[in-house]
């Protein structure tokens, strides 16, 4: 049964909870996205030439103060004017124990506020939408793009920029990246620059897009980075240290070296990104461990928190093993950047960061090392994967048991931060992709499945675990 292992995983997490195996609805089929919520997209464009140094300047369409050239890519000229139209439908259904809004006066945390309306499995829900008209909409370090410039059905929107215009850029282009890493998209104003390793998505490998790296300040082709792994958010996004040659993170395994060429550099490519996230785990429960105690957690919680530390090192030696075998040389982390890391979050940034990162990411984390492992078969292969599947349900289960304690001392101003955090995730799992390169590599008895099969087996996770645990604890699922 495809769905054995997930029903497992869901009881498990029911009874480490203290809830009924039984008290969740029985799981229903994987949502479709919300049509009223689409995600941008990043385009594809049809391979040319050879890369260049920057994107050609013809048969280009301007879009206010943004410009379309004909390989897809995007810059921005200058300001921008943009319509601030959101389409969105207006709340109708909201939720009576959570959600941010019931109208738009409720929302005041930007330019042209509006409280939309929302669905999940945890039922109907309003949430606060924001749209720019120009950059005085937007927070400092951020532009307003338009809706059109972002892909059909989207409104427009304050985006991270570290260049304003063409004109700021020594290479004189400001590009717009939409980086779709397998979870959810991001969109980041960058220059152009001589060191970037491509300028279009035609440059790189099926299954990858050229987007602008923030950790290294280039331009270079990434794919999926959403894997097994709790994340390190900084400023909204994952931080992860860059691969160096060191061998004092590596084991030996008992695996063959001599694959095809072309199979073990990906395999290499894949480990390398799940080392890197394992590594960065680390520091996300040393994080989470401080949150804890300045919130006056008990000592089972702080206990687990560290346990879980020490478990993500494991993971970490594991992976870079892995990358090392397949590269054919040393690979281990680099320093782990911390810029940026606020000394202390409150409580609802708190429960943000767990739903996001723990609840959420940690289950999905357990199913998919649970599904590589009923992939791969291998003697070697198969116990390191359940290991971590195991590691990362009770990882899973203590964010589960964490989000209940804060309910039982902080109760609604908890509940309505984990909702929208629910929602989030959700609405950026759900968003369409781009579907996967027939050609790309796919080997279960390694662990590396194409893009396409693993986001599959995040969404039936969500709508088979995530989403009946969260009513586990919010109620009864009649009030759903």
């Amino acid at each position: 049964m495809r769905n054995a292992p997930l029903l497992a995983l869901r009881r498990a997490l029911l009874l480490a909870i203290g809830a009924s195996a039984h008290a969740a609805c029985d799981p229903q089929p994987p949502a479709q996205p919300p049509r009223a919520e689409p995600q941008p997209a990043q385009p594809r464009a049809q391979p040319t030439a050879e890369p260049t140094a920057q994107p050609p300047r013809a048969e280009t369409q301007a879009a206010a103060g943004y410009v379309r050239e004909a390989d897809g890519t995007v810059h921005r000229a200058g300001p921008a004017t943009c319509d601030p139209a959101n389409t969105r439908p207006a709340c109708t259904q909201p939720n009576e124990r959570g959600g941010e809004c019931r109208a738009d006066a409720d929302c005041k945390g930007g330019a042209n506020p509006r409280c939309v309306q929302s669905v999940g499995q945890i039922g109907p829900f309003c949430r606060c939408d924001y749209s720019c008209t120009t950059d005085a909409d937007c927070n400092p370090g951020e532009v307003c793009v338009c809706g059109d410039v972002l892909g059909p059905g989207n409104h427009s929107m304050c985006v991270r920029a570290a260049c304003s215009s063409d004109a700021a850029c020594e290479s004189g282009t400001c590009g717009l990246s939409v980086y779709q890493n397998g979870c959810g998209a991001r969109q980041t104003l960058a220059c152009r620059t001589t060191n970037d390793t491509c300028t279009r998505d035609a440059d790189c490998e099926p299954n990858k897009s050229c987007v602008f790296d923030d950790q290294i300040s280039r331009w270079r082709c990434l794919g999926i980075t959403c894997a097994i792994g709790r994340p390190l958010t900084i400023d909204g996004a994952a931080r992860t240290a860059n691969a160096v040659a060191r061998g004092d993170w590596l084991a030996e395994l008992d695996l063959p070296r001599d694959l095809p060429r072309d199979l073990a550099d990906a395999l290499a490519d894949h480990w390398a990104r799940v080392a890197a996230l394992e590594h960065a785990s680390v520091a996300s429960f040393a994080r989470f461990t401080l949150d804890l105690m300045a919130l006056g957690a008990p000592p089972d919680l702080l206990a687990e928190a560290q346990r879980a530390a020490l478990d993500e090192i494991d993971h970490a030696r594991v992976a870079w093993s892995l990358a090392s075998l397949w590269a054919g040389r040393e690979l281990g982390p680099g320093p782990l950047s911390l810029a940026g890391l606020p000394a202390g979050q409150d409580l609802l940034d708190m429960v943000h960061a767990l739903v996001t990162e723990g609840c959420i990411g940690e289950t999905l984390g357990a199913a998919e090392a649970e599904t590589l492992a009923e992939l791969s078969g291998h003697p070697t292969m198969d116990p390191l994967l359940r290991t971590i599947a195991l590691d990362e349900a009770r990882h899973a289960a203590l964010a589960w048991r964490t989000l209940r304690w804060l309910l039982s001392v902080h109760g609604e101003p908890v509940r309505v931060a984990a909702l929208a955090a629910v929602a989030e995730a959700r609405a950026a799992l759900l968003a369409p992709l781009p579907d996967d390169d027939p050609d790309a590599p796919r080997a279960p008895t390694w662990g590396l499945l194409p893009r396409g099969e693993l986001v599959a087996r995040r969404r039936e996770a969500l709508t088979i675990v995530v989403e009946p645990v969260l009513r586990a604890i919010l109620g009864p699922c009649a009030e759903a």
